[in-house]
């Protein structure tokens, strides 16, 4: 089966800080893979799709900011509720970076 993304996944583990209009505290968990088009995460929290959230992803030295759109949530039994987000508004800078980032991951 061949994939259908225009951005690979690289899975990668950093921390996420992301919360709504609604629900304005912020929640923090980790990413499960990224790409320069969005993230997968966990979430013990619940998220629904089309959702629009605010985004910072940790990836030092820097911090990403942008908005997203939860694409999927997926709750699978015995593991732990997962989102798909969609990068929306994501800064020149902050995509070089990520793109830079994940091709260093890539080439390691």
């Amino acid at each position: 089966m061949m994939e259908r993304r225009s951005h690979p996944r690289v899975e990668v583990s950093h921390p996420v800080l992301y919360f709504n209009d609604i629900y304005p505290s912020p929640k923090v968990n980790s990413t499960l893979d990224l790409s320069t088009g969005g993230a997968r995460i966990e979430t013990p929290y619940s998220l629904i799709t089309g959702e629009r959230l605010e985004i910072t992803i940790a990836i030092d030295p820097q911090v990403i900011k942008c908005r997203g759109e939860v694409v999927y949530v997926l709750d699978s039994m015995g593991e732990g509720p997962k989102a798909g987000i969609r990068f929306e508004e994501l800064s020149a800078h902050d995509k070089i970076y990520l793109r830079q980032y994940l091709a260093h991951v890539v080439g390691k």
